[in-house]
């Protein structure tokens, strides 16, 4: 998987737990999403408030998501380029005549990166609507869901997307229009869109990183936490403290938020020790992952808290 990705994949863990960790302190009557669009239901709120935060994805207007509009090829390349990071302005041009400079770089970086292809050799058709069985081609080899693919029961499903089909199929990441049913030649929503999008980020999160079981407050600025499995090879310490976003909730219910910094990796890779923001003198907890870490630095002799 792109290295730029593993590293959009640590942002968007930072975001979820930021969302998770807000949870005790409001309820939901009371929750405020990051966009403004009158035309979002609760069927796709999470999703577009994930990726509108996160910078993925934009309305067609300040008022208007167009969940219920088709997205077109073009617009899914500008998305999909932008969640994996690729280079947009330096890749080799593939080629096709009907793009035009708002896509063209983004259209180019996918084909370079064996993602998506063209409806013909020199047209790549970005004004059509994506069906369904481009987005699960599209969605597989984005996030490299080959691994996982299993027979659907669906009986239009076949040809080129087959096997794309059944990778978005085994991962959970996408169900049939009805229970026979994929809708491969349907078109897909951009809410609809939005939704899968985010499950395969979702999914990519629980797939790359090992959950933290434990933590450990060693004192009022550094913290070791503990993983479920040994941090893969390809990982740094500072991959791993550069994008996590440490919450403290005060007493008073102010939020600090800091992000970690001279991460150090045990020996065996299975905990990593860093530093955040000083809370001498403050009491409250603190979250990362579904942890919960009470704290109290009001007195002189700093308390040390384990979960």
């Amino acid at each position: 998987m792109f290295k730029s990705f593993k590293q959009y994949i640590a942002t968007a863990a930072t975001i979820v737990l930021l969302a998770t960790a807000a949870v005790p302190a409001y309820a939901e009557s009371d929750y405020e999403p990051s966009y403004s669009f009158t035309d979002v239901g609760s069927r796709y709120a999470e999703a577009v408030d994930f990726l509108y935060a996160t910078g993925i994805i934009n309305g067609i207007s300040k008022t208007k998501f167009g969940t219920d509009q088709n997205l077109t090829r073009g617009d899914a390349a500008v998305i999909l380029a932008d969640t994996l990071g690729l280079d947009t302005k330096n890749a080799k041009n593939a080629g096709f005549k009907d793009t035009f400079p708002r896509i063209a770089g983004s259209v180019n970086a996918l084909v370079e990166a064996g993602i998506v292809s063209g409806v013909t050799a020199d047209r790549y058709e970005p004004k059509e609507p994506l069906t369904r069985g481009a987005m699960a081609k599209f969605l597989n080899l984005s996030f490299e869901l080959s691994d996982y693919a299993t027979e659907t029961p669906f009986s239009d499903v076949g040809g080129v997307f087959k096997e794309h089909i059944e990778a978005l199929y085994g991962s959970g990441i996408a169900s049939g229009k009805t229970a026979t049913s994929y809708g491969t030649k349907q078109n897909i929503s951009r809410g609809d869109f939005a939704n899968l999008l985010y499950n395969s980020i979702m999914f990519s999160i629980d797939d790359e990183f090992s959950s933290i079981v434990s933590a450990d407050l060693i004192d009022s600025k550094t913290m070791r936490i503990h993983f479920a499995e040994a941090v893969p090879e390809d990982y740094t310490a500072e991959d791993m403290t550069e994008y996590m976003l440490i919450i403290a909730e005060l007493e008073d219910g102010q939020y600090i938020t800091s992000a970690a910094k001279n991460g150090v990796l045990s020996s065996d890779r299975m905990s990593l020790t860093f530093t955040h923001t000083d809370l001498a003198g403050k009491a409250g907890t603190l979250y990362i992952d579904d942890l919960e870490l009470p704290f109290n630095y009001k007195t002189t002799q700093e308390v040390t808290e384990t979960n």
